[in-house]
């Protein structure tokens, strides 16, 4: 059955702002250096002082979609990337400089390495850095197929940043053809500060980034910024633009819809401390969300929502857009949908006696898990909706692809974790990610693909690596 509550915003007001941690965040000014041509919209919600009210476009919009030049959204904030051709799929992973490729062909997962006398990663180890193998990027996540080439950014050459004195290096973007051959460079990077811009993300000739800044200030507390970055793949600029910021440590995602770059960024805002005479702890904090887009047509941000969660609550990272601009976000009290300034609980995914924990949102639907048990290893049940809180599937999750791997049976020692590094999908079946760590050995990684039929669902492994640690001899 569908549960659906209303929410009571609280509004941020100058009387919210607490003297040890605070956001605040807005659209750069024009006049800014680092971000020229980027003006406030005026009439948006940027400058409502609740934060809440909903900012309307300010004109016809191109909200297409262009497999050719646009961003996968499933994938857009992902520790896993898959890219699909028609003779099978690209795997790049957070955990991986290699980059991998399913052949349906063959029903084998390749190094993307057009060299026959390669050893690429002996024995699926990718531990060590073969920089001769072609199918070796280290890309900063999220490569992308864009016109006939594969686009990624690399760390190992970055020049030091001019914009912070030369204290940093940036990154390169370079690419290649679609085999590995051909690699050239294209470009330096630079942030305009010291942020480190991660998500890297091409859409529509651009390349957009979330950035993360953490400083001390002199009474010793922590002060962060969090902020969404973009730099055109052509032309001489190198240094990526800000269009919004937010005056804290925050973390979130991206989602593209034609011109638009919607993103969503959560953050704790409140006051936390212990008191030096009585020991008592003061913890005031509370879990907020920003949600917002910038055109890159108009190159206007809107911001079309900003506001707390009682205390005690909190949002997750990982937002979902619809094409009408609806947010879907998780949080501790399940699946909220965002429209018009207001929260709505569509899914609270309770049941007694079961804990159904990290609720993750991706295309039209809504995931969440129990803990994995320690015995049998792994096990767990996952619970998917879709956006109108009916139910998917929910029931266990199969593991004998696990169970029967070599890693598993030879290891001689119990796994100590068994995580999800990543989880998306639709109503027709999930993507998964997992990560299994070895005590003193190392981690295996898997991608699996669970397909929906008939109320049941199938398991089906299609590549694996491992990082072995080398303790020498």
């Amino acid at each position: 059955m569908k549960k659906t509550k209303k929410l009571i915003v609280l509004f941020l007001t100058a009387l919210m702002l607490l003297p040890l941690v605070c956001c605040s965040g807005k659209p750069q000014d024009a006049n800014a250096p680092q971000n020229a041509g980027t003006a406030e919209p005026a009439g948006t919600a940027a400058s409502d002082p609740t934060g809440t009210e909903t900012a309307k476009p300010n004109g016809p919009a191109d909200t297409s979609y262009n497999p050719e030049t646009d961003a996968d959204n499933l994938f857009s904030s992902a520790n896993t990337i898959l890219i699909e051709t028609e003779d099978g799929f690209y795997w790049s992973s957070a955990a991986n400089f290699y980059l991998l490729f399913y052949d349906n062909a063959l029903e084998e997962m390749i190094p993307v390495c057009s060299r026959p006398e390669c050893e690429h990663f002996p024995g699926s180890n990718v531990m060590p850095q073969n920089f001769d193998c072609d199918a070796y990027l280290e890309a900063g996540r999220h490569p992308a197929l864009y016109q006939g080439k594969i686009y990624y950014t690399d760390s190992r050459f970055g020049k030091p940043n001019p914009n912070i004195g030369g204290d940093r290096l940036g990154a390169r973007l370079m690419r290649m053809n679609p085999d590995g051959t051909g690699k050239e460079f294209i470009k330096d990077l630079f942030p305009s500060g010291y942020g480190d811009p991660q998500w890297l993300i091409l859409h529509r000739g651009n390349l957009y980034g979330m950035s993360i800044e953490n400083d001390v200030d002199k009474d010793g507390a922590v002060i962060g910024k969090t902020s969404i970055v973009v730099i055109p793949i052509e032309g001489q600029e190198t240094t990526f633009k800000t269009i919004y910021e937010i005056d804290c440590t925050g973390w979130g995602s991206m989602r593209f819809i034609g011109d638009y770059c919607y993103f969503w960024i959560n953050y704790q805002e409140g006051d936390y401390y212990i008191n030096e005479h009585t020991g008592e702890v003061i913890d005031e904090q509370v879990s907020g969300g920003v949600a917002g887009r910038w055109s890159s047509v108009a190159d206007e941000t809107e911001i079309l929502y900003q506001g707390n969660l009682p205390k005690d609550e909190a949002f997750y990272m990982n937002a979902w857009v619809e094409q009408d601009g609806t947010f879907y976000v998780p949080s501790s009290l399940g699946l909220i949908e965002l429209e018009d300034g207001e929260l709505t609980v569509v899914q609270s995914f309770e049941e007694e006696g079961k804990e159904f924990v990290d609720v993750q949102v991706s295309d039209c639907i809504a995931i969440a898990r129990t803990v994995p048990a320690a015995e049998p290893f792994g096990e767990c049940e996952i619970w998917v909706c879709r956006f109108d809180g009916s139910t998917v599937y929910k029931g266990p999750l199969p593991l004998d692809w696990f169970y029967e791997d070599p890693a598993f049976e030879s290891s001689g020692v119990a796994p100590r974790t068994f995580s999800f590094a990543t989880v998306v999908g639709d109503e027709t079946g999930l993507w998964c990610e997992f990560v299994c760590v070895w005590p003193m050995v190392g981690n295996a990684n898997y991608l699996v693909r669970f397909d929906f039929a008939d109320g049941g669902i199938q398991a089906k492994l299609y590549g694996s690596f491992i990082r072995l640690i080398d303790f020498g001899d």
